[in-house]
């Protein structure tokens, strides 16, 4: 069966088509053109907006802070570390000497008790004893002052308060 081109569906297309795209151009034509767009005016900030823009600086410089005291503290923990290992390698030898004088002390109090007979000789070896292991200290204790005060660990920045958000505005409830 030949489909029929011409019937009233088509024909109300075509029409339809027609209409539209002859007032086409005097839609266009009645139209005013178009005048420049007034600008856009910034609405003013209300208080909770300046509210939190301020807190948002207090926050950026409250991390900012924070940042560089970590920092500040990392640097002075490694300078505490090499000062320390430096104060420890510097002392050991003293610590060393003082050892083996003790040592020295202790054996010839022994050798000396040994070959002491009389309770008088026994007593001079202890007594003599007593003595080297004054000296020993003494001469320790001069020589750890003279290398000065122990490294002096640094303490931990204080992070401070962090700035608290501000308080959003409730609606006020419609009236009735």
């Amino acid at each position: 069966m030949k489909a029929n081109f011409v019937n009233s569906r088509n024909v109300a297309l075509l029409v339809a088509a027609g209409l539209l795209a002859g007032t086409g151009t005097a839609v266009a034509a009645d139209t005013p053109a178009p005048s420049a767009s007034p600008t856009a005016t910034a609405k003013p900030l209300t208080d909770y907006q300046k509210a939190k823009a301020a807190y948002s600086a207090a926050v950026d410089a409250y991390i900012s802070n924070r940042k560089a005291s970590q920092e500040q503290y990392k640097a002075a923990r490694e300078a505490f570390a090499v000062a320390k290992k430096a104060y420890g390698d510097a002392r050991k030898p003293i610590l060393e000497t003082f050892k083996a004088e003790l040592a020295a002390a202790k054996t010839a109090r022994e050798a000396a008790i040994a070959a002491a007979t009389t309770a008088e000789a026994k007593l001079a070896a202890n007594t003599a004893s007593k003595a080297a292991i004054a000296a020993a200290t003494s001469k320790r204790d001069a020589a750890i002052a003279a290398l000065g005060a122990a490294p002096v660990e640094p303490t931990k920045p204080v992070a401070g308060a962090r700035p608290t958000p501000p308080v959003k505005p409730t609606k006020a409830a419609k009236a009735s």
